[in-house]
């Protein structure tokens, strides 16, 4: 069960490093937080089978689908490490409370 959870946690923490990419890129160019994940070069917007985070940057080997330029290796370096992050904080929670004694 603790690893069904840990997956979850993982692949929860890819989403939200996915979401850090996009936010960040998005408010350093002040543009709208709305909207579509897009290309940053041709502006094209990105299908929701190439927008899996981690996943679709190696499928795609790092290119736009649209343009073929290359896509930083920012965006899965953040997500690798923000699901890890979130990884190792859900499984120091479950080591502390399993150190938990009930009275």
């Amino acid at each position: 069960m603790v690893l069904f959870f840990s997956l979850v946690i993982f692949l929860f923490g890819l989403i939200i490093g996915s979401f850090i990419n996009c936010l960040v890129y998005r408010l350093k160019n002040k543009e709208s937080l709305s909207g579509r994940s897009f290309c940053p070069h041709c502006k094209k917007q990105i299908n929701w089978h190439d927008n899996i985070p981690l996943l679709s940057y190696f499928l795609l080997r790092a290119k736009c689908r649209w343009c073929r330029k290359k896509i930083s290796v920012q965006y899965p370096l953040v997500e690798l490490v923000t699901g890890i992050l979130f990884l190792v904080v859900f499984l120091a929670t479950i080591k502390q409370f399993s150190n938990l004694t009930i009275y």
